[in-house]
């Protein structure tokens, strides 16, 4: 008979209501000095490190449900081991997907190479730990020690963790909905305009996802009013670091029975080369799509002149050959010419502020400080 984690389901719940009440009643600076200085760290680093947060809440309801389980070993293969994953893919996963879906990741946690490493959490195995932020690796060993060995109070931990969760949730809220205000006092007066306001936003750091979100929106006002995609459906964009993204690029256009027609690939301060070309032939094998672009922020799109002949010679025979379009360019002058196909910029703007936010709430590509810049540059076109 299987499993059914009901158990773990409830207690979880259990610990969420408890924060929500203790935040409520203004009770939430109670907790342990202790707590705080082992947990706030993986709070802070949420934006960068979501996972790691997602691992310790399954640690922590493994330790409130079974203590006598040694947490340290993750792995059913472990000598008196246990499938963390497992109970991060049924239980604490999907309660991230209800709850704070912006930090949830795509089926469990358990798939970073950190996560997934046959490491044991102990002192002597765990600095091996590949996390992306080296400096987390110790007070991720400390606070796994202090759960395992129950010296701390890891009841009032998993409660401050979700509540302190919340806080952050709640806190985005307010900002998405005060930027969703802003946008609809905006004046937007021609395509200059639009261009300076998002290629400022381009600027931004670890930015790879703007301009995604930007072609994407041009796209939603395109197919509208362009004949080329009458009959045509615009896919929802997917989370960038999602295991199932769509089979060819980040933005994709199917004809009305679901095939590939046209295809958007987008690089961030990436210029494109002769690889990139042949990668998209390969991809392109036995579809039916009529048109891929492969668009970048970087300044010149290709690295010299020499490759930029290269590539267009290549493009060129792969048209003759395969019927197949390549089209190589930039995202700045893309955008500027398809902006000549709208009637109105305000609405280009409101819909990729309204993306914009959609994708902060689902993902942590799209960074709190990507939105707060966004509403400084919103503000100074009121």
């Amino acid at each position: 008979m299987k499993y059914d984690y009901n158990q773990e389901v409830e207690r979880l719940e259990k610990s969420y209501q408890q924060a929500l009440e203790l935040v409520k009643n203004q009770s939430f600076t109670e907790f342990d000095q202790e707590i705080k200085n082992f947990v706030d760290i993986f709070i802070q680093k949420i934006e960068t490190d979501k996972s790691l947060i997602q691992v310790i809440i399954t640690t922590l309801l493994k330790k409130i449900m079974k203590p006598e389980q040694d947490i340290r070993l993750h792995m059913a293969k472990f000598i008196n081991g246990y499938s963390a994953r497992v109970l991060d893919t049924k239980v604490t996963t999907p309660f991230f997907k209800s709850k704070f879906p912006k930090y949830a990741n795509k089926e469990t946690a358990f798939l970073t190479k950190a996560t997934r490493a046959e490491i044991t959490w102990n002192f002597q195995e765990g600095v091996k730990l590949p996390l992306r932020s080296k400096s987390l690796v110790e007070p991720f060993l400390k606070l796994i020690d202090k759960i395992e060995n129950q010296t701390i109070d890891i009841e009032n931990c998993l409660v401050y963790i979700l509540g302190q969760l919340h806080l952050i949730s709640k806190a985005q809220e307010i900002v998405f909905t005060e930027t969703l205000e802003i946008v609809n006092s905006v004046n937007i007066l021609n395509i200059n305009t639009v261009m300076k306001m998002v290629e400022r936003h381009f600027a931004e750091p670890s930015s790879s996802r703007l301009p995604v979100i930007v072609i994407f929106t041009i796209y939603k006002q395109l197919l509208k009013t362009i004949r080329r995609f009458e009959n045509k459906i615009l896919l929802p964009l997917n989370v960038h670091t999602s295991a199932d993204k769509h089979g060819y690029g980040d933005i994709e256009i199917r004809d009305n029975h679901n095939n590939p027609f046209e295809i958007l690939e987008i690089k961030h301060n990436i210029p494109i080369d002769r690889n990139m070309i042949l990668d998209i032939v390969k991809k392109s094998a036995n579809t039916t799509r009529e048109r891929y672009y492969i668009l970048t922020t970087y300044k010149d799109c290709f690295i010299n002149k020499d490759e930029e002949e290269y590539i267009n010679e290549l493009i060129l025979k792969i048209k003759r050959e395969r019927g197949l379009e390549i089209i190589a360019n930039g995202i700045v002058n893309t955008l500027k010419y398809y902006l000549r196909f709208i009637e109105d910029y305000h609405e280009f703007i409101k819909t990729y502020t309204e993306e914009l936010v959609k994708d902060a709430k689902n993902s942590t590509e799209v960074k709190d400080a990507h939105i707060q810049t966004w509403q400084i540059i919103l503000q100074e076109y009121k």
